[in-house]
């Protein structure tokens, strides 16, 4: 039997998968781990203890995001939380604090020496709007529509729990088609692009063009 819940402590592992697969935009560039100076394990190891810190706010919160599963088997995850809303923090000093926690000092100077690479890529988060970060699909589940079920589930529940909520976000790759149709099925149109023109910016992340999607709710 199908289902789309919150995910809990002991969904952590699936997770962890979803933000490398997510981040890695269907390539194997993993942005945390080219950027950190880490192996793709590491980073899977480390994201696995900021879950379980249990943080409010950011795309590295358990509480970000809905499973899709069969039975107790995850099929797909969807992260997606109203910024600004905890703590009247944003979310990416949560996150930056979550890593600062949690990722080895050399790994966090070795962030700093290359933040200047993707600095053209960062968007500036709306205080107030639901975010939408990090989707990701077991390939034996793909082609059921179940990230835009997510992208509709997370919907609805910010409709009821924060009804002046007005706008949603996400962020993708633009050499990613596939994940930018899926979330189109839900509402979501292309609201703006950016571009590096940093000479290594391949080296870092899986693509040198970000775009921005925006639904009206």
């Amino acid at each position: 039997m199908q289902k789309i819940e919150r995910a809990t402590i002991a969904d952590i592992p699936f997770i962890a998968k979803v933000i490398i697969e997510a981040e890695k935009s269907g390539t194997e560039n993993l942005g945390l781990a080219t950027l950190f100076s880490l192996t793709h394990e590491e980073v899977y190891t480390y994201l696995c203890r900021i879950l379980a810190e249990e943080i409010d706010g950011c795309e590295f919160s358990l509480s970000s995001f809905l499973i899709a599963k069969d039975d107790e088997y995850p099929m797909a995850a969807l992260g997606a939380w109203i910024e600004g809303a905890y703590d009247d923090m944003d979310s990416s000093t949560l996150k930056s604090n979550l890593i600062g926690y949690t990722f080895p000092k050399e790994s966090l100077v070795r962030m700093r020496e290359n933040q200047e690479v993707i600095k053209e890529l960062l968007f500036k988060r709306e205080k107030g709007s639901l975010q939408f970060e990090y989707s990701y699909v077991d390939p034996k589940y793909r082609g059921q529509g179940l990230i835009t079920k997510l992208d509709i589930a997370h919907i609805e529940n910010v409709k009821q729990i924060s009804p002046d909520t007005r706008n949603a976000y996400l962020q993708v790759f633009s050499n990613n088609p596939t994940i930018i149709k899926t979330h189109t099925k839900a509402g979501f149109s292309i609201a703006e692009e950016k571009k590096s023109t940093h000479s290594r910016i391949l080296d870092f992340l899986p693509g040198d063009t970000k775009l921005l999607m925006k639904a009206t709710l």
